[in-house]
């Protein structure tokens, strides 16, 4: 069985997940834009790793981008904060305010449509040209 999992993909998108945080939270935090279209991180991220699956598994590139894309999601959103609370040792309600789960779904829902435009494309740059309309 093939390994669809790349650790650098993970690594990115929970890193975006991050830096979208920083994006869209508000001012009153340190080091914030407050930014109302913070979420386009969310849609170019995923589009590029919709590329970048098709590139490394050819065969079966939309089950590696939902693997790595939720496991970057899972990442960044969850395990990066609970290590903020830990290395920083603040309360759990500091580290997952509403506002940050408020920013993760606008990130989350541009990013499915990222992958589905990813998909678009990938699905038509390899179908035989006469053939993208059936």
């Amino acid at each position: 069985m093939r390994r669809y999992l790349s650790i650098w993909a993970v690594v990115l998108v929970m890193l975006m997940v991050h830096v979208d945080w920083h994006f869209g939270r508000g001012h009153h935090h340190h080091l914030s834009l407050s930014w109302p279209y913070h979420w386009v991180t969310g849609l170019v991220t995923f589009f590029l790793l919709a590329l970048y699956c098709a590139k490394k598994w050819p065969e079966n590139p939309v089950r590696a981008a939902l693997l790595n894309g939720t496991a970057g999601l899972l990442a960044g959103q969850i395990i990066e904060p609970l290590l903020e609370a830990a290395g920083f040792r603040v309360s759990l309600a500091t580290v997952f305010p509403a506002e940050r789960w408020h920013v993760f779904l606008q990130f989350a829902v541009a990013a499915v449509v990222g992958l589905l435009a990813g998909i678009a494309v990938v699905s038509l740059r390899r179908c035989p040209a006469g053939q993208a309309t059936r």
